[in-house]
Formats: C-alpha cells, sequence, structure tokens
C-alpha cells in the first residue's frame, strides 16, 4: 500500500486498494484491520460490548466477533467489487462503508 499511497499524496484509492488486494491479501488484511481500529477508537466507550464496534455517519455497525481479519478483508473486497461507484474514492471510506452494509447491531 506505501507505494501506491505515495504515488497518490497519501490518498488510496478503493480502486487501488483493490488492485492492491488481487496482488497480495496480507498487506490488505493490515490495511483493513487498521480501518477497524481507527473507527474503533473514537467510539470504544459507547460500543465496547462489541469487538468489530464503530459509527458510520453516527449510526452503530456492529459485525460477528467470529470473523477474522481475512473474513473482514474478504467481505470489504466482495463488497467494493460490487460497488464501482465507490471506486475512485478513499479506501479508508470504502472500507467502513462496505462494513457498514454487512452491520449486525440494531441501529436504534
Amino acid at each position: 500500500m506505501a507505494s501506491v499511497a505515495s504515488a497518490n499524496k497519501g490518498f488510496v484509492s478503493v480502486d487501488q486498494f483493490l488492485n492492491e488486494c488481487q496482488v497480495d491479501q496480507e498487506p490488505c488484511m493490515a490495511f483493513v484491520m487498521g480501518v477497524v481500529e481507527g473507527a474503533r477508537h473514537q467510539t470504544r466507550e459507547r460500543l465496547k460490548e462489541q469487538p468489530y464496534a464503530f459509527l458510520v455517519h453516527g449510526k452503530p455497525v456492529c459485525l460477528p466477533n467470529s470473523w477474522s481479519s481475512k473474513k473482514l478483508t474478504e467481505v470489504v473486497i466482495s463488497v467494493l467489487k460490487n460497488q464501482p461507484q465507490t471506486r475512485p474514492y478513499s479506501a479508508v471510506s470504502g472500507i467502513l462503508i462496505a462494513l457498514s452494509s454487512e452491520s449486525t447491531c440494531d441501529s436504534t
């Protein structure tokens, strides 16, 4: 991901993320987990009962605690591949939106 980020002045797009993931999924898993941990850090106190819980646009997102980093990454890749309109956007935003589409928590 570092070579892509430097080529694009620090901004990794969804398209670049998906292209990199086709070459090597290991850095993709690290990138996804970094995004999840960053999002969780912002909401840790409110949603602490869920290991993969965070807010996207003010709405809670909860993912099954049985999911591994590999599963999280597979879900992200699958969702983003089916949403070509997200390709120019930041990979961080794309990852959060992709995972929010799989949320298992009640949004009330």
